[in-house]
């Protein structure tokens, strides 16, 4: 017995050595990680560090997307989280006749007693394992059935605000909060519905077995049993709440990893041609291999303290709760008066196998539900940060589509050189007034998203039938002057007249082509329903290819109903005179032409330009081919400098048209008071 003793003595300062240096393990672990969060350099987009977790904000944010997940009493997710709690109900009430069951079934074999295991183990447990199976597969179902419910509805909602008007646009362009807007549209919306669905029979699942086992619990063995394993969880759990790291805040931090890692590869498929016309397959590599390279240093991490903060959880939850267990379960067998009281004396050998098995189901399940509850905690954490995201998402649609941008720029002011600071460009200033027939800017203002301001006060009017074209060198603000005027930029000040957006045209250099038929190319972004009814047929489309010189591309392609990837399949010039053929379909009221015709034929670009003064479309022109000057009125030209002038073509002046450097410049203010 002594050296049993002293060897027992001995392990217990080797215990304490091992507890102590896993307690100081996580601490420096958390320590390190954050450190290295801090040295990491901040980009000039980057928002302010959000503390993410189980908190305030992450109630606030539930408060706002639970509605959007369960929108009403009736709906498909009420009756499906309800159908959902009756299955764990009957998950609950079928451990708790198995716990029975298997009491009884240890009694048959202790007692020898042949005719009642077979009874019990052969056809109870054969007519029973067909429910059993079928609830613990429909609870998998509705969960399932829950998750892709939820993610239909937000996906739906972030779908209905993201492609509402020119939205997606402004999220790009306007207001930098978001990066990889794609990937939380995605992924993080989907892992998001799916935790959300686990988290509700997580928590649901375990709080009805903690209530039901606790009582029969306390029939069995006495009350004092049930509160005594519920109150060592509670510790247990307060102590892992004190020592676990911020899971929740890793998860956000690894999904915008996640996303800058994508971003990196689909920038290699956009822009594929050009990096193979640099040779810049190497530089690549090295970019995407940086990038992925932070995402494997920051799992390691979190995998590391995952693996010490795990070994707390089993030790806590898992192993040391298996002893009390076991002293809960013995009390009443070794000590006669619980004996007495909870057994009626009875010492048969095999009553009291029965009861210990039966018992034992009851604890282990007790246990398990309130381990899984607590542990549910840390799986809560990791949910607040996909919460945190998907809740920003919604958070910015809503800004931009109430028409507030918000951008991180580096300030230019003195003494704040390399700090980023948030610009809000939220225009109120300037008014939009609509008539037909007529465009005209009054003192307003060309102004970048990032505040440059391109030209002071420009003012200048366009009518029906007055084609217009504008040149200037690349920066002046030809492009800035087309994004305000289709409602791309916000207005700063001044005011524009113009016609609805749908009597508004835009064709730039490199067209859209969607996915779809050739016929969807033509009519973009009307469907075919659609343009039969304005009276568009096959013949009649047939009839705008003809315009354009395309006539001979539906037989070519196998048809209009043919789909293919036509970014591909197209040249050039073929792409630029399907845009064109587009135009004549919408015609509109005016367009704007952008560089569209560059890699058209001189001769085709003419016969395109007589077809739209023919049709009754003015036209607003970027090009620097001298040829186009004969199809214009008017020219609006800029230098660079924040000047400009506006005045009849004069066709005899070819040289000019392009450049200030012919003739004295006439200054901004002098050509406004002469307009």
């Amino acid at each position: 017995m002594a050296p049993v003793l002293s060897s027992l003595r001995q392990k217990k300062p080797l215990s304490g050595v091992i507890i102590i240096s896993l307690l100081y393990a996580i601490y420096r672990s958390r320590s390190q990680f954050k450190n290295n969060a801090s040295k990491k350099p901040t980009s000039s987009n980057q928002k302010k560090h959000k503390k993410v977790g189980v908190n305030a904000e992450f109630l606030e944010q539930m408060k706002k997307l639970f509605p959007i997940c369960v929108p009403g009493l009736f709906s498909k997710e009420s009756c499906l989280l309800v159908v959902l709690a009756s299955v764990l109900i009957a998950r609950t009430w079928l451990d708790i006749w198995f716990s029975g069951f298997n009491g009884q079934v240890v009694k048959s074999i202790v007692s020898r007693n042949r005719k009642e295991f077979i009874a019990r183990a052969i056809v109870e447990f054969g007519l029973m394992m067909w429910p059993m199976s079928i609830v613990n597969n429909s609870l998998k179902l509705t969960i399932n059935a829950l998750a892709l419910s939820f993610r239909q509805r937000l996906t739906k909602h972030a779908h209905n605000q993201y492609l509402d008007g020119i939205t997606f646009y402004k999220i790009s362009n306007l207001d930098n909060r978001l990066q990889n807007a794609d990937q939380l549209l995605t992924q993080d919306i989907d892992k998001f519905s799916e935790n959300l669905s686990h988290l509700y029979s997580d928590i649901a699942k375990p709080v009805v077995d903690i209530f039901l086992f606790a009582y029969k619990l306390g029939e069995a063995i006495g009350n004092e049993a049930p509160f005594f394993m519920i109150g060592y969880f509670v510790i247990s759990g307060v102590l892992l709440r004190a020592f676990s790291p911020p899971f929740g805040r890793y998860t956000a931090t690894e999904q915008k990893l996640e996303g800058d890692f994508r971003f990196a590869h689909s920038r290699i498929i956009t822009h594929s041609e050009e990096i193979a016309f640099y040779r810049g397959g190497q530089r690549e590599k090295e970019v995407v291999n940086n990038t992925f390279e932070k995402i494997s240093d920051h799992v390691r991490k979190v995998y590391t303290l995952r693996f010490v903060n795990g070994i707390f959880d089993s030790v806590l939850v898992k192993y040391c709760a298996t002893m009390t267990a076991y002293y809960l379960l013995a009390r009443p067998v070794f000590d006669p008066r619980y004996a007495t009281k909870h057994m009626g004396g009875d010492s048969d050998p095999t009553k009291l196998m029965e009861d210990y098995s039966r018992n034992s189901s009851y604890l282990i399940n007790l246990s398990q539900a309130v381990g899984r509850l607590i542990l549910t905690g840390r799986d809560l954490t990791r949910f607040a940060g996909y919460t945190s995201r998907v809740a920003e998402l919604f958070d910015v649609l809503t800004d931009v589509r109430e028409g507030k941008y918000k951008r991180t720029m580096m300030s230019n002011e003195e003494g704040s050189a390399g700090k980023s600071k948030l610009v809000d460009t939220n225009a109120t200033k300037g008014k939009v007034l609509v008539r037909d027939g007529v465009i005209v800017f009054d003192k307003v203002p060309i102004v970048t998203p990032n505040s440059d301001i391109l030209i002071k006060d420009l003012s200048f009017k366009v009518s029906t039938g007055m084609n217009c074209l504008i040149s200037g060198p690349n920066g002046c603000g030809k492009s800035s002057l087309f994004r305000i005027l289709g409602d791309l930029w916000p207005l700063f000040g001044g005011s524009v007249t113009k016609p609805t957006s749908d009597k508004l045209f835009y064709v730039p250099q490199k067209p859209y082509l969607p996915l779809g038929t050739f016929r969807d190319q033509v009519i973009y972004p009307d469907t075919q329903k659609e343009a039969a009814a304005k009276g568009y047929n096959d013949e009649e489309l047939i009839k705008l290819l003809d315009t354009v010189h395309l006539g001979y591309l539906v037989e070519r392609e196998g048809g209009w109903d043919t789909v293919h990837d036509w970014a591909d399949v197209l040249s050039g010039g073929e792409k630029q005179r399907v845009a064109m053929a587009r135009l004549f379909y919408h015609k509109p009221q005016f367009a704007i032409l952008d560089e569209c015709t560059s890699a058209v034929s001189v001769d085709i670009e003419a016969l395109m330009y007589e077809h739209a003064r023919k049709v009754g479309i003015t036209l607003f022109t970027v090009s620097h081919r001298t040829s186009l000057i004969r199809h214009h009125e008017y020219l609006l030209r800029f230098d660079g400098e924040g000047h400009y002038e506006f005045r009849e073509m004069d066709p005899e002046d070819i040289n000019s048209a392009f450049g200030f450097g012919h003739g004295k410049s006439k200054p901004q203010e002098k050509l406004q008071d002469e307009e």
